[in-house]
């Protein structure tokens, strides 16, 4: 059987070499992804038919260019910034984003589509006659520019392809396929809400609660009727979005509300916003911290220092006053100008430590009375009645100054009504004012020290002072071997005018020279000068010792000694500070003592000298 060639293979032919054609290369590729259609021609088919494309041309690529702004070189931080706020970076995020949760498919490559590409070859006897769609051969014709794409983006930072529309499209038969969905992304609920018309509106609550880390205004979730919460839940539908708050209601159009996200979404990703809940929670444990240690180093102050009790700190401030004042008071009387014998230094000494003695006595007895006011009144302050008081007390006590004000006293409660709990506490509480009173021993005890100290040491910067008039061994070595008259001369001489100029060359001490056949004698000897210094600073010492502490005095047995469970109690804070013992431990005290010794034998020899 013979085959002819007809008018339709000839057109066929055509098409192929039209296909072969290089201006015709990007038709192919097209016809290769299946986008080209045969069907059988009709009459009544139009002659023409024009083919468009979704992607972007160079015409509008140019144009998109000349709209936008001249952009400056940024830094690198930033330009990775800028690049990952680029709407196609966002596509390709959403896309990736989708196809991984199911939603989208993924895309076959390449040779996947070459080979599912589905091949049709038909015999010569058996081709059918097909036509093709006519193709316009004028590139303007075929290649008919797409519409303009309109950006979506929201203020400088972009928002390009965040809104409902970027999502793929939802279809739910019910709002139980909506619930079951749990989709928690407000932007998807709008997109259910649009497209699926007949759901007519759903029901939302916040997805976690408000003491969650994950709270948020737009975290929600869909819920039917009975799980909704009356005083906080959602009403979304296709025209507005409703807020029922306690009885308040909050209206809000859909596209308000989808664009409000979209700039919360945005606003959440500054850090500022980013990192609140940590930097929050992170202050707030670190003031809770320093509060709990502020708060413990407060107690532990008011429990152990005195002078924050406001009931014993104007006693403590008074004895430092009184020890002030005392420390001024010198235990050494020397008269400029006068020259003493030995007899009449040791009668000034002992007259002036009388004065010093009557001093101290009013000393202590003035800090008595203040202490065991102080100790009343902090006993009472704590609600317990002082041994050595009436029971009743008088209405004076149950008040004291603060501030210039008065404060009342809280209830105190008698010994005899006391439980052992109270007992005990008021045991406590003595002891704590046993020990204000030994604090005030060592306070008497320092500055009973320092008057000590100061006084032998302005004795050793007297008898310094003289010394300094004292001639060298080299002077005292020539007077020896000179002339006798020349050196009585110069003598005389030079003492003389020194007298009248410098009230230094005043002898501190006066001796008698006795002289005899056989020897030279001083009286007072040296031993009796050192014997009699020496007495003179024992004495010193003893004066300050002869004051006795408060803590063993009687005086103070209603806080030393407390009658508690109907017995006394025993002494047990001992006799307090021994200042004896200081001043044998104290090395500048001793080294005071051994300057003065060597000064009063270098003053006798130079004394000696000069009468000589």
């Amino acid at each position: 059987m013979a085959f002819h060639t007809s008018e339709k293979d000839i057109e066929l032919k055509n098409i192929e070499e039209q296909v072969e054609n290089p201006a015709l290369e990007r038709l192919n590729s097209i016809t290769a992804k299946g986008r080209l259609s045969f069907v059988v021609p009709t009459e009544n088919e139009s002659d023409t038919q024009f083919l468009t494309f979704r992607h972007i041309t160079k015409a509008q690529e140019r144009t998109r260019k000349r709209q936008q702004p001249i952009k400056l070189e940024p830094l690198p931080v930033l330009k990775v910034y800028q690049d990952h706020k680029r709407p196609e970076y966002i596509y390709e995020q959403n896309r990736l984003r989708l196809i991984a949760s199911g939603i989208l498919k993924a895309p076959r490559s390449t040779e996947e589509r070459g080979s599912a590409k589905v091949s049709i070859q038909f015999p010569e006897h058996q081709r059918p006659m097909v036509k093709k769609k006519q193709i316009p051969q004028s590139s303007t014709e075929m290649f008919a520019p797409s519409p303009k794409l309109s950006r979506t983006g929201i203020g400088r930072r972009g928002l390009y392809g965040t809104s409902s529309s970027a999502y793929p499209k939802y279809i739910f038969h019910d709002r139980e396929e909506v619930i079951k969905a749990n989709i928690r992304n407000p932007l998807q609920i709008i997109k259910i809400i649009r497209e699926n018309e007949h759901l007519g509106f759903l029901y939302m609550i916040p997805a976690v609660p408000r003491s969650s880390t994950e709270y948020d205004t737009y975290n929600l979730k869909v819920v039917s009727y009975e799980n909704i919460n009356k005083n906080d839940y959602y009403t979304i539908s296709k025209k507005a979005v409703t807020h029922i708050y306690n009885e308040e209601l909050e209206y809000i159009e859909i596209d308000r509300w989808e664009q409000e996200y979209l700039y919360h979404r945005e606003l959440t990703k500054i850090p500022i916003f980013a990192l609140f809940r940590k930097w929050k929670a992170f202050n707030v444990w670190k003031k809770n911290v320093r509060s709990k240690k502020i708060s413990g180093c407060r107690k532990s102050l008011q429990k152990n220092l005195f002078i924050i009790n406001h009931y014993l700190r104007p006693a403590l401030l008074k004895i430092n006053e009184l020890c002030y004042h005392l420390s001024f008071m010198g235990l050494c009387h020397i008269e400029k100008c006068h020259t003493y014998t030995l007899q009449e230094f040791k009668v000034a000494q002992v007259i002036r430590l009388k004065e010093v003695t009557e001093r101290l006595e009013e000393f202590r007895n003035e800090a008595k009375n203040v202490l065991r006011k102080a100790c009343r009144i902090a006993l009472r302050a704590e609600g317990f009645i002082p041994d050595d008081c009436p029971h009743k007390p008088v209405e004076d006590h149950c008040k004291i100054q603060d501030g210039g004000g008065l404060t009342e006293l809280p209830a105190y409660t008698d010994s005899d009504k006391m439980t052992y709990t109270e007992q005990a506490s008021k045991r406590h509480h003595c002891m704590r004012l046993t020990c204000f009173i030994r604090l005030n021993d060592y306070l008497i005890e320092n500055t009973m020290h320092v008057l000590t100290v100061n006084s032998v040491n302005s004795l050793l910067n007297y008898l310094t002072d003289k010394l300094k008039r004292t001639p060298s061994a080299d002077v005292i070595q020539k007077w020896i071997t000179e002339e006798k008259t020349e050196v009585t001369e110069k003598k005389v001489t030079s003492v003389g005018e020194k007298q009248e100029e410098d009230e230094s060359l005043i002898p501190m001490f006066l001796t008698e020279l006795i002289l005899t056949v056989q020897s030279l004698l001083f009286e007072p000897s040296l031993e009796d000068f050192l014997d009699g210094i020496s007495g003179a600073i024992n004495h010193f010492q003893n004066t300050v010792l002869s004051v006795p502490n408060l803590v063993p005095d009687t005086y103070f047995d209603a806080f030393t000694r407390p009658y508690i469970n109907n017995k006394l109690e025993e002494k047990t804070c001992g006799s307090g500070p021994s200042l004896s013992a200081v001043f044998d431990d104290d090395k500048n005290f001793r080294t005071i003592i051994f300057q003065i010794r060597v000064h009063l034998l270098l003053l006798k020899l130079f004394y000696n000298i000069l009468n000589f």
